[in-house]
């Protein structure tokens, strides 16, 4: 049996200083106005809203494609697109179309594909949405030296972090923690704070990392409680300061085990 995949999107206001109940089709129809490819970075959520983004264009009558620049989980078999004609028949059963190579010791993720079917299956989709690192599931973040692999077509960079890693020590919510302690001047024992994970988000050493003058999102995800919300509020204001004005508070829990239906 299939469950709904629960989201909530808030706009953080920088004028009130707190964020604001946004309806997900209005902030997508925003975001993808003019734009074709989106990449995602960070933790805590990625996946998740890769698929809600590539509900609501495969419903808005968009040719979604769906990819990686490192891995991503492998799709149920419909969904995997192997030629043009695989992409059309996909889009044209109203469904959003996923390209990746099988990786031989792991068979149920993808890998990137092949660079030049990468950029063929893109120039036929309206829009693409590109995992462009990873985060071993944990809901923080720090890049390494050869992350993430922002593709030179990506206009809009999409970071995510993981509200639970507040109050948590770095070694049990980081991955990459050599480069989060570096990044933090701090060690594998210090408590995550707001601080710390504004600082994560609008450092060009941490998730901004290779965003240039591309259109820059932060999302702060696992947004399940007041407590939460306001926690992720203060670290709106925080990134105001150093200059990240696109933020977005969200509850997300995909419920992949037994299928994800999104409602709009």
């Amino acid at each position: 049996m299939e469950k709904e995949l629960i989201q909530k999107f808030y706009k953080y206001n920088l004028e009130k200083k707190q964020s604001e109940k946004v309806e997900s089709h209005l902030l997508f129809s925003t975001l993808t106005k003019d734009r074709h490819c989106f990449s995602f970075v960070g933790a805590g959520g990625k996946s998740s809203l890769i698929e809600i983004m590539a509900a609501w264009g495969t419903k808005q009558g968009k040719k979604v494609l769906v990819t990686t620049t490192t891995h991503i989980f492998r799709p149920e078999p419909e969904k995997l697109a192997r030629t043009p004609e695989d992409l059309e028949r996909i889009w044209g059963a109203g469904d959003w179309a996923v390209i990746g190579e099988v990786e031989v010791k792991q068979p149920q993720k993808l890998k990137m594909p092949d660079p030049d079917w990468m950029k063929q299956a893109m120039a036929l989709a309206d829009l693409v949405l590109i995992e462009a690192d990873g985060s071993k599931r944990l809901p923080c973040k720090v890049p390494a030296t050869h992350e993430p692999v922002i593709l030179s077509e990506t206009e809009v960079v999409i970071a995510v972090l993981g509200l639970s890693a507040l109050g948590q020590p770095l070694k049990e919510c980081c991955f990459r923690l050599e480069e989060a302690e570096k990044l933090l001047e701090a060690d594998e024992d210090h408590l995550l704070s707001c601080e710390d994970m504004a600082k994560i988000l609008a450092s060009e050493e941490g998730l901004r990392k290779d965003v240039g003058g591309r259109k820059y999102v932060a999302v702060l995800n696992q947004c399940d409680d007041d407590t939460r919300r306001e926690g992720g509020e203060r670290i709106g204001e925080m990134l105001r300061g150093w200059g990240v004005e696109n933020v977005v508070l969200t509850k997300l829990r995909n419920c992949r085990a037994g299928g994800a239906t999104v409602k709009f």
